[in-house]
């Protein structure tokens, strides 16, 4: 009996550890996005321009023989789909994290995905309100469209993943009886 009182305790402290690793996790995202969202339009575009300038390179060779004016054209338009996709990413990762602490908690789908996108929905309505507060940027309803469908894309990836993981983990079981 006192073994299994140890297992017990010893699986609460785990499922603990867990839940509070997940929170950390959810925030601390949180938290680099908010950060993202606080530089200015400068900053901003300073960060996505050498990004952008970076993935041109690697699939650009001839780049850096290119006349100034056609490098400068090249690099506008794609710092535009770069900051796009960068939302989208963004807000993939935090679907992510929302919907593995719902289910945490067990919370069953559908609710776990319906809860798990409202969260990340309204975090990017409040992120695009909190550039309001930036200078020089400005919220963008497409922004929020394009942060909502990011959420959506990383609670389906979840979803897929675990499906797949459980089924590999019931293949793996049935081998182990036979």
């Amino acid at each position: 009996m006192e073994r299994r009182d140890r297992l017990n305790r010893a699986m609460i402290l785990w499922k603990r550890r867990r839940r509070l690793l997940l929170w950390i996790l959810v925030i601390g995202w949180m938290t680099v996005i908010f950060c993202f969202s606080a530089q200015n339009a400068d900053e901003s575009a300073e960060l996505s321009g050498g990004i952008t300038e970076k993935i041109i390179e690697l699939f650009v060779w001839d780049y850096d023989d290119l006349p100034a004016q056609q490098q400068a054209h090249l690099l506008n338009q794609v710092s535009h789909l770069v900051r796009k996709l960068a939302h989208f990413a963004e807000y993939c990762i935090l679907g992510i994290l929302l919907w593995t602490l719902a289910a945490d908690y067990s919370i069953k789908e559908p609710w776990r995905g319906l809860l798990s996108w409202g969260a990340g929905t309204l975090y990017a309505v409040s992120d695009e309100l909190h550039q309001m507060f930036s200078d020089g940027r400005s919220p963008q309803l497409l922004d929020v469209c394009i942060d909502s469908a990011g959420v959506v894309a990383g609670i389906l990836f979840a979803i897929v993943f675990c499906a797949f993981y459980r089924r590999a983990i019931d293949r793996r079981g049935k081998k182990g009886i036979s």
